[in-house]
């Protein structure tokens, strides 16, 4: 299993936002954008594979949404507008939860109040790695079976969330000399994982 915890600092917690202007819902796009990259490759659903995202804008902060590529059916699309639209009806889902309640939205999607730190204490620490551009280059590492990437939208990560992660025994890992967008960095950690698994 492979999962991905993206943080959405400014993604809005309601689902009154505009699917015609996604990036001023805290740059939703972005967000669409990571998860057709984790879940999605060319016409096709990943095995194995889940996104996490804890959205963390008003006015309701925070709402994680989980989506489970194994038990998913349909998003009735992978562009950014039908993903956005998916993410409101899921927010539609999760009104009036109660902090670390958890609710199913549709197959394979889940909606829960849950924080970013609770998410993240509850993976093993060998498995958790966070995108940091002074961690160690990705290709270089041996990885676990069931690795956890954990990573920000368009705005960084705190510095504090970067120790919290430390204490916590995770590792920092980096994708290259550039700093790249999100959605990105999803797909160059899919393509070092199905490289090592085509060499088994």
């Amino acid at each position: 299993m492979r999962e991905f915890i993206l943080r959405a600092r400014k993604a809005p917690t309601a689902p009154t936002f505009s699917l015609d202007n996604l990036p001023a819902a805290g740059h939703m796009e972005i967000v669409a954008g990571c998860i057709a990259n984790a879940i999605f490759y060319a016409n096709h659903i990943r095995e194995a594979t889940t996104i996490n995202v804890v959205l963390e804008g008003g006015p309701e902060p925070p709402k994680t949404i989980r989506i489970d590529s194994s038990q998913l059916g349909s998003l009735n699309g992978f562009d950014e507008r039908s993903i956005a639209r998916m993410i409101q009806q899921t927010l539609k889902s999760g009104t009036g939860l109660a902090l670390r309640e958890e609710r199913e939205a549709d197959c394979g999607i889940t909606i829960a109040k849950t924080a970013f730190e609770h998410l993240v204490q509850e993976r093993p620490a060998e498995n958790l790695f966070y995108l940091s551009k002074k961690g160690s280059d990705l290709r270089n590492l041996l990885l676990p079976k069931n690795p956890t990437f954990v990573f920000s939208d368009y705005l960084s990560m705190p510095k504090k969330s970067k120790k919290y992660l430390d204490r916590l025994g995770a590792t920092a890992v980096s994708l290259g000399p550039r700093m790249l967008f999100a959605s990105h960095c999803i797909i160059l950690v899919h393509n070092e994982l199905d490289r090592r698994e085509k060499q088994k």
